[in-house]
């Protein structure tokens, strides 16, 4: 599937640098309106810099328009027209990471084209969009800036530069990858992979979010969980305010150490090893405070060992043989013949099907095919993976005698 073209460099848009849209939105708009079919679109975040996961820029390229660098901040109130406009068909990369950012603009697709899931279907090896457009186009593109400080303002004209190239070569990507997905087949499928990344509704944020900090660091004390839980929430606060990432107002390691030393004072927390730099003694008083919260619960109030409300519903994999024979027989069939028909189709096999599902679907046991289609479906397989994965997988346990 790779290109025969040399590979050639692209460092600046082929159209020259676009300008940077923000209170002249409205012309961006108007021409945008005038274009034609649908729009290549990708964000710029600061993750891992600033507290939220907001676009700081949105590239569009439209045919017969050009592209547009659209700086959200400030003028999310005067987007109404771009909303109309943009209620279309996207070309995006990876588009499940651009989609929450977007939909915090109002702006929504009516189909997209993810060229990332196009790639994985036909199964490149490397599915980057640099890769890519390098294998399917024949264009090398940087992606020196890809952790770049897209908050910064004004961007200066290299980021810019980068920013424009991500939606420079999506149609003609898009383009080529259709013909490859309709030469193989699967272009039903990849519709229906792209549908339900559209629909895809965000799953609900952790209740107890410090809890993983806790299992990482091994901290099983119910008063250092207390401090855990008191300093995460006293760290989020900070990191809000400041619009800081929380990583960055104090790490993860730092603060589950200082909950397992369990301070007994001020004092203690100032002259602990972990806080020589000033930065961190910026905030030792709201850390203190914290703590002292922690200490003065009563022995009731202080979080259990154990929280199960995000727990695998299933017992380890290997300990299947303990609590359901049957289950376990099912397993051992079903896995190794998933990933063979996976190979056979040369996809990953959590694309073909993902592995909680495996997991769910021979935990729970079927009788009959359609029993099997049935449970897929209620638990979010689709159409396409229903047909390639039911029919082979329920001949290969009635052979093995597991059903």
């Amino acid at each position: 599937m790779s290109s025969s073209t040399p590979a050639r460099p692209l460092d600046v848009p082929r159209d020259g640098l676009p300008s940077v849209t923000n209170e002249d939105i409205d012309d961006a708009v108007a021409r945008l309106a005038s274009g034609r079919g649908s729009m290549a679109v990708d964000t710029e975040r600061a993750m891992g810099l600033r507290y939220s996961n907001r676009a700081y820029l949105v590239q569009i390229r439209r045919e017969g328009a050009g592209t547009f660098l659209i700086d959200p901040v400030g003028i999310e109130d005067q987007l109404e027209d771009l909303r109309g406009v943009m209620s279309c068909e996207w070309i995006l990369h990876a588009a499940d990471q651009d989609l929450p950012c977007l939909h915090e603009l109002g702006l929504y697709p009516t189909k997209i084209f993810d060229t990332e899931i196009a790639a994985l279907l036909l199964g490149y090896k490397r599915v980057s969009l640099q890769a890519l457009c390098q294998e399917v186009l024949g264009w090398t593109l940087a992606k020196e800036h890809s952790n770049a400080d897209w908050s910064q303002r004004p961007l200066p004209p290299p980021l810019l530069a980068y920013a424009a190239l991500d939606v420079e070569l999506l149609h003609e990507l898009a383009e080529k990858l259709t013909d490859q997905l309709v030469e193989a087949g699967r272009l039903e499928w990849f519709e229906q992979e792209c549908e339900e990344v559209r629909l895809h509704k965000p799953a609900p944020p952790a209740k107890q979010p410090w809890r993983r900090t806790s299992r990482q660091a091994g901290i099983r004390d119910r008063r250092a969980l207390a401090m855990l839980r008191e300093l995460w929430r006293a760290r989020d606060g900070v990191a809000k305010r400041r619009d800081l990432a929380p990583g960055k107002v104090l790490p993860n390691q730092v603060l589950a150490e200082l909950a397992a030393r369990k301070p007994r004072s001020r004092s203690d927390v100032v002259n602990s090893p972990l806080f020589r730099s000033r930065q961190r003694k910026r905030d030792l008083d709201t850390w203190w405070n914290a703590i002292d919260i922690a200490w003065r619960l009563d022995e009731r109030a202080l979080p259990e060992r154990k929280y199960t409300e995000d727990k695998d519903p299933y017992p380890p994999i290997k300990r299947w043989d303990r609590h359901d024979e049957a289950a376990a027989a099912r397993w051992e069939v079903m896995r190794p013949k998933v990933l063979a028909l996976a190979e056979e189709l040369g996809i990953r096999q959590d694309l073909l099907i993902k592995p909680a599902i495996q997991k769910m679907v021979a935990w729970t046991g079927w009788t009959t095919q359609e029993e099997l289609v049935s449970l897929l479906a209620k638990n979010g397989a689709r159409p396409w993976q229903i047909k390639q994965v039911a029919q082979p997988v329920h001949a290969a346990l009635q052979a093995a005698k597991v059903l």
